[in-house]
């Protein structure tokens, strides 16, 4: 863990209920440790173990750079039933399982268990893969867990919406950044068309960029061609190769790899993926050599973290929105802490999330 830089690393298996799941705190030097709950498919343990690790420390990045009073953390579930109707709960700390209740909402009601062990060090809530039903669940053990039903994360997709919307802020930014001024006509390839890659393409299309659209599920492909008129669709395999100005990754990570960087056709990437750099240094090297400037994952997509974290403190959407849209300042200071020290758009982040870290 210390080479890993984690304060806590958390193991959860509960036989009754099947829970099978890891809590990775990376940081709480700035307070306790705020990130979503994913539930994900994993072909082994140890996947889903380098998983938690690494968007954890993501979180703590995340956090730091957006100026939030939260550390970084994450919790990963894995071999998780589907969602099922719920007419019942069993008593708290009982573990026999009420047949009333879905196995699904069993688990999460366990997981809810080992939160409140941690007490207050890990703050949970929605991620890839879950929902506000399991939120609800998690919040019969603890309180620690954010995005439950009636909270203005669970509601029509706010959280999504405010990360698709710092998104659109971070690419506007970075073309004012290369002298343009306007998205009309500007060529913008979305990668990804779930909640959030959808959500950021209404936002793109509104200020007449032309789309170019791809997703694993060819429904929401169809989708987006019938309500952005004029996209375009991608091979998901090939879109990161489209002629286009701006490459905006929006599903699973990984995506900039040292052979992709090498097929790009934009001058801007700038996405809501997390982890987008599968090789960091490689592909960061190759990235200023073609002079593609990228966007800092982190630093882009942090709307929805944002919007959690003035959630807790009180704030309205009204009040979120406009801390999402000072994405842009954050994304500004990034560039040109690179300019004037010579270093990448990556590392000069990371340098000012480090800053952060150092002066709690």
């Amino acid at each position: 863990m210390k080479r890993k830089g984690l304060e806590e690393l958390v193991f959860c298996h509960d036989p009754h209920s099947g829970l099978r799941a890891v809590i990775a705190i990376h940081s709480t030097v700035l307070g306790p440790a705020l990130g979503g709950c994913r539930c994900w498919s994993y072909a082994s343990e140890e996947d889903a173990v380098r998983d938690a690790i690494k968007l954890a420390k993501g979180m703590t990045y995340k956090n730091a750079v957006s100026n939030l009073p939260y550390g970084g953390g994450k919790a990963v579930v894995w071999e998780v039933p589907a969602a099922e109707h719920v007419s019942g709960v069993e008593p708290s700390g009982n573990n026999s399982l009420n047949p009333s209740v879905s196995p699904r909402a069993h688990i999460f009601r366990s997981l809810g268990r080992f939160l409140e062990r941690l007490n207050g060090r890990y703050i949970t809530g929605l991620d890839l893969g879950t929902t506000a039903a399991d939120m609800d669940q998690i919040r019969l053990e603890t309180t620690h867990v954010t995005d439950t039903t009636g909270s203005l994360g669970a509601q029509n997709d706010f959280t999504a919406e405010m990360t698709a919307y710092g998104v659109y802020t971070g690419i506007v930014t970075s073309l004012q950044h290369q002298g343009i001024t306007t998205l009309q006509g500007i060529p913008v390839a979305v990668q990804g068309l779930g909640k959030v890659g959808h959500a950021l393409c209404r936002h793109l299309h509104a200020a007449g960029a032309r789309l170019i659209v791809a997703d694993v599920v060819p429904e929401r492909v169809q989708r987006a061609l019938v309500q952005f008129s004029g996209a375009t669709p991608a091979h998901p395999a090939h879109i990161h190769a489209a002629d286009c100005k701006v490459f905006a990754p929006c599903a699973l990570g990984g995506v900039l790899t040292p052979a992709t960087v090498e097929e790009l056709r934009c001058s801007i990437v700038a996405g809501a993926a997390n982890n987008q750099l599968s090789h960091r240094e490689p592909v960061v090297r190759r990235l200023q050599a073609r002079g593609i400037l990228y966007a800092p994952d982190y630093v882009l997509n942090a709307g929805g973290i944002i919007s959690t974290a003035y959630e807790l403190e009180g704030e309205g959407p009204d009040q979120i929105r406009q801390r999402v849209a000072e994405i842009s300042d954050t994304l500004t200071q990034v560039y040109q802490l690179a300019a004037a020290s010579s270093i990448s758009t990556a590392d000069a982040a990371d340098r000012m999330a480090e800053a952060r870290l150092a002066q709690p």
